[in-house]
């Protein structure tokens, strides 16, 4: 056995877990959608983020964190940041929250988010077949619903095991 290549001589021990299976797999489709929006000068929230906005014009940070699983703090240098580059704009909604909107240039950094999002779904699920899809739907909306229980129950308990968590 060679020192610097065992992956063809270990057993994994992990081969058999999903959630194992599921890490890998995230870790493989997400990284390099993670480098083609730092191309475009965004991490993975803030291009999320301005998804959200498009698609809701007048939401609030807080909208936006509760629908991804971000906590409203954690919100805040999301939406200052894209504010800062010039892609949000804020409007007072009442006495508490602003409406978030699109700039022009927000409006055009989102093309070419969900242009290399859609060229990146396409190219890693493009054949998926429809009824495979559906079952992968219903099991990934399962187990975010199962962590959302888990967070519910640390919560509940007083744990502190949950502070930190970003996108689920």
């Amino acid at each position: 056995m060679n020192a610097t290549d065992t992956t063809s001589t270990l057993k994994d021990p992990l081969e058999d877990f999903l959630g194992y299976q599921l890490r890998r797999a995230a870790f493989a489709t997400l990284t390099p959608l993670v480098e083609a929006f730092a191309e475009l000068g965004v991490n993975p929230t803030e291009a999320i983020a301005l998804r959200f906005v498009r698609a809701n014009p007048g939401c609030t940070q807080a909208d936006i964190g509760r629908a991804i699983g971000v906590k409203r703090t954690n919100m805040v240098p999301v939406v200052t940041g894209l504010m800062a580059k010039g892609l949000l704009e804020r409007t007072p909604a009442d006495g508490r929250s602003n409406s978030l909107y699109l700039t022009k240039e927000g409006g055009e950094l989102h093309r070419r988010i969900t242009k290399v999002a859609l060229e990146h779904e396409q190219f890693f699920f493009g054949d998926v077949t429809d009824p495979a899809r559906q079952v992968l739907m219903q099991a990934f909306r399962a187990l975010r619903a199962k962590g959302e229980l888990w967070d519910a129950r640390e919560r509940a308990a007083g744990s502190e095991s949950v502070k930190g968590r970003g996108v689920r």
